[in-house]
């Protein structure tokens, strides 16, 4: 569901902190890289439960137009 976003958003993340010199932002940096690792650990744990889930199809249908399946 959301890997790709997430790691595009680390690669740039990562990209900037490599060139950034100045150490407050580095941690900022950093930070905001924990912080998409740990919106992808909940989309993940999101979407082991929605795929375990007892779902009628219109509830899988309506699940996957918003995204939330494949």
């Amino acid at each position: 569901m959301g890997k790709v976003p997430c790691d595009t958003v680390q690669a740039m993340l990562a990209s900037v902190q490599e060139e950034v010199g100045d150490s407050e932002l580095i941690f900022k940096l950093r930070t905001a890289r924990q912080l998409v690792m740990v919106c992808e650990e909940n989309m993940n744990t999101l979407e082991e439960a929605v795929a375990e889930a007892e779902l009628d199809e219109e509830t899988r249908k309506k699940l996957r137009q918003l995204g939330y399946l494949d």
